[in-house]
């Protein structure tokens, strides 16, 4: 049964149930066959992965053939990162206001929650969406900086500016003058994530994308933010992107993979 019949049907006060998948929600579903094959399915009454039986066809997508593929797919748990997942109002009618991860601008947004179900992309607040999947997402473009980048890196400490590569990271590559980075400055303008803010405006800016290596149009919302942020596209080309094709031509084939 859905959250909201299993609501009415025990009186109980409509409160949240987190789940990591939103296809957990659904019940067991044995299908219209009638085979008995043991499987496993997350219970919302419970919280829990359990078994049920199967009838080999049908059914939903509520239906694991183990009890780990049942955990890993609907448990919640903080060593598992939500950030990947879809936006999820789930089926309920409540307008909260939450925040989740959108992986394909890397940024958290607001949307209205329904109150229950759902997936684990759903955050209180700005800050704690930020502080799971932002942060993380900056750190782990970083550790696949490619060849040029990590050499750029070296470049930059020699000339005493902040360095962009962590010291564990720079094992990864080798160096023709061999510098190892030991600070990790993402916040460095140009290699900041692309970040609207916390108002509601929506003024025309600029970013650079270190994913594209191309200045983009974003949506500023007048407030926050970081300084990878110019006015016009011609600004950010100038401040990132002339510096970054300049050094990509001249250190090429300075460093490799190893």
């Amino acid at each position: 049964m859905l959250y909201t019949d299993y609501h009415k049907k025990h009186n109980k006060t409509l409160h949240e149930l987190f789940i990591f998948e939103e296809l957990c929600s659904q019940k067991d579903d044995p299908g219209p066959c009638k085979a008995i094959k043991e499987r496993f399915f997350f219970n919302i009454n419970t919280g829990t992965c359990e078994q049920f039986e199967y009838g080999g066809c049908g059914g939903n997508a509520n239906n694991f053939e183990t009890l780990k593929a049942c955990e890993e797919t609907c448990v919640v748990s903080d060593d598992k990162s939500p950030c990947h997942l879809a936006e999820a109002p789930g089926p309920c009618r409540g307008l909260v206001t939450r925040y989740f991860f959108d992986s394909e601008s890397q940024q958290c947004k607001a949307f209205f929650y329904g109150g229950c179900f759902g997936n684990a992309n759903n955050f209180r607040s700005m800050a704690a969406c930020q502080a799971k999947c932002q942060n993380q997402a900056v750190k782990e473009h970083i550790s696949r900086l490619s060849c040029f980048e990590a050499f750029l890196c070296g470049i930059r400490r020699a000339q005493g500016q902040p360095a962009l590569l962590s010291s564990t990271h720079s094992k990864s590559y080798n160096f023709m003058n061999s510098v190892s980075c030991q600070k990790l400055k993402p916040e460095a303008v140009c290699f900041s994530p692309v970040d609207r803010g916390t108002c509601h405006g929506a003024e025309k800016r600029f970013a650079y994308n270190t994913m594209t290596k191309r200045c983009q149009m974003f949506q500023y919302s007048g407030c926050g933010g970081n300084e990878n942020n110019f006015m016009s596209r011609r600004h950010c080309n100038k401040k990132c992107r002339k510096g970054m094709i300049i050094l990509r031509s001249q250190f090429q084939n300075a460093c490799f993979d190893i």
